[in-house]
């Protein structure tokens, strides 16, 4: 499985969408059937943040747990880095209130770096975490049967 981000950005604000793929690796049919049987994997998106590279930056997300489907639901979150709220398009609005993926921070392309990095680092990052308690599920083995 390949998980993938995709960063844009618009006026200051850095959005991150982290989408994971089967792309024809030798793991890949083997994940298939154990989602199959033991449902997709979830992962936290959300909570408090270290960066790895820089333990002195640390930031996070105003919900703490914010627990997705891997395949199924990852692709669907959005998380959004920035230095402050955007304010309100004209007077006659509400100003916009902080979904549980915004993330308020100083450095908003270093904190959208980290965030990637700790969900999808290879072998220690969160879904790789989570893959790993996957495959170590054991699926009921085939015995066929046999004339004697």
């Amino acid at each position: 499985m390949q998980v993938k981000a995709i960063v844009s950005q618009s006026n200051g604000v850095i959005s991150v969408t982290l989408q994971a793929l089967f792309v024809g690796s030798p793991q890949d049919a083997s994940d298939k059937s154990k989602i199959a049987a033991f449902g997709d994997p979830v992962v936290n998106i959300a909570g408090n943040f270290t960066d790895p590279n820089n333990p002195a930056f640390t930031f996070a997300f105003p919900t703490t747990e914010l627990w997705v489907g891997i395949t199924t639901q990852m692709s669907s979150y959005t998380a959004q880095f920035m230095e402050a709220l955007p304010g309100p398009q004209n007077p006659n609005q509400p100003a916009p209130i902080q979904g549980p993926l915004d993330c308020v921070t100083i450095n908003p392309s270093e904190a959208a770096q980290a965030w990637a990095n700790i969900l999808m680092m290879p072998g220690s990052g969160r879904i790789a975490q989570s893959m790993a308690i996957l495959r170590a599920q054991m699926l009921v083995p085939v015995i066929n049967p046999t004339t004697i």
